[in-house]
């Protein structure tokens, strides 16, 4: 069935659930294994009970260094929670039924693990969640660390549950920056805790981000469409961003949540400024927003559903909307870097934000 359409960013969100702990135990199960894929490395005994993830010690990049087996096996043993009432879509050997091949967003060029992954503290594993993560934990600037749970990346949050609500309660989360256009943000609206303060920033609106009569059953349609996002969000769209940095200038104003519909693209964009802020390792980041892939499964038998509805075309079409490809960050990062130099320098360019404000928000966010 063949469709043009105009659309915005357009996905809805539903429950699902990893176990970390199982993802925690299958990479220790794996680590002789990933061992062998990085020239070099040795390793010296450390407790097994303690989840850090440490794979890459004294190497100066972060690398991919799961093989493919691994990743197999991480698919083979999460199984993502499919919505009542509907089939698992599933394509042995990424192969649609059009015979078309698909995308493999858990490849070791797409899902990128490093040493400071650190999975057990970084997946935010509540009853009703796809895609919430703490940005705690990366070594940031002069070698601080980034504190854990003062800033939360994270699906939409109209499907928590009364428990996932408590959790943020418990947390005192502060402030939550919701991304949505308004009439996204009013069909599906966040629950959360009387802590919290809510913010609709939306980066687009309907009319805003479009691409006009584009067909999504031919190849190549989606990835066109994210990329005309990223760019746009990038070139547009600094200042909305800026809002959300100037509450972390404020020691008091933490902990904060931000978040898009799936959680991957403006909200990726977003953490990739905050990162940048503090001194994080671009390659890091690159893993960070990878991390996204680990859902892409939950997210396409879920979220897939309502979307392929909604265009009126079969699922696999859709296929790319549901993961993150480095290189589409990487526009952004190519934006930011050639024009301006860093992330510091564009921000003040384009928003109304100072170096005195970049500073406040070392101090509150790197341990000291």
């Amino acid at each position: 069935m063949k469709k043009s359409t105009t659309i915005a960013i357009i996905a809805g969100a539903a429950a699902a659930a990893i176990p970390t702990t199982l993802l925690i135990k299958k990479y220790i199960t794996n680590k002789q294994r990933l061992k062998t894929n990085v020239p070099g490395q040795s390793e010296s005994p450390r407790d097994e009970n303690v989840p850090n993830l440490t794979l890459l010690k004294k190497q100066p990049e972060v690398k991919a260094v799961q093989p493919e087996t691994f990743i197999k096996d991480l698919q083979t043993e999460i199984k993502p929670v499919v919505a009542p009432g509907k089939e698992k879509l599933s394509y042995p050997g990424l192969i649609a039924p059009n015979g078309r091949s698909l995308y493999n967003f858990k490849d070791e060029n797409n899902l990128i693990f490093c040493e400071e992954t650190q999975l057990g503290k970084r997946l935010i594993q509540l009853e009703n969640s796809i895609n919430i993560r703490d940005v705690g934990g990366y070594t940031g600037m002069d070698g601080r660390k980034i504190k854990w749970r003062k800033v939360i990346r994270s699906e939409e949050l109209a499907h928590l549950s009364d428990k996932d609500v408590d959790y943020f309660a418990a947390l005192r989360l502060k402030h939550v920056f919701d991304f949505r256009n308004q009439s996204k943000s009013e069909r599906q609206v966040d629950r959360l805790p009387k802590t919290a303060q809510y913010h609709l920033l939306p980066i687009f609106s309907g009319s805003d981000i479009t691409v006009k009569h584009l067909d999504f059953t031919q190849p190549g349609s989606v990835d066109e469409f994210m990329r005309h996002i990223y760019k746009a969000q990038t070139e547009d769209r600094a200042q909305c961003f800026a809002e959300v940095l100037k509450y972390l200038t404020e020691p008091s104003e933490y902990p904060i949540l931000y978040h898009c519909t799936n959680g991957k693209d403006r909200t990726g964009f977003m953490t990739y400024l905050i990162l940048s802020i503090l001194g994080v390792k671009e390659d890091v980041i690159m893993s960070d927003y990878t991390l996204t892939n680990l859902t892409f499964d939950e997210s396409y038998n879920l979220l897939g559903n309502i979307m392929s509805e909604e265009l009126g075309i079969e699922n696999y079409h859709l296929w790319e909307f549901y993961g993150v490809k480095p290189e589409w960050l990487k526009i952004s990062m190519d934006y930011v870097n050639t024009n301006f130099g860093n992330v510091e320098t564009y921000l003040m360019e384009k928003t109304d934000l100072r170096e005195k404000d970049f500073k406040k928000i070392r101090d509150n966010l790197l341990a000291k």
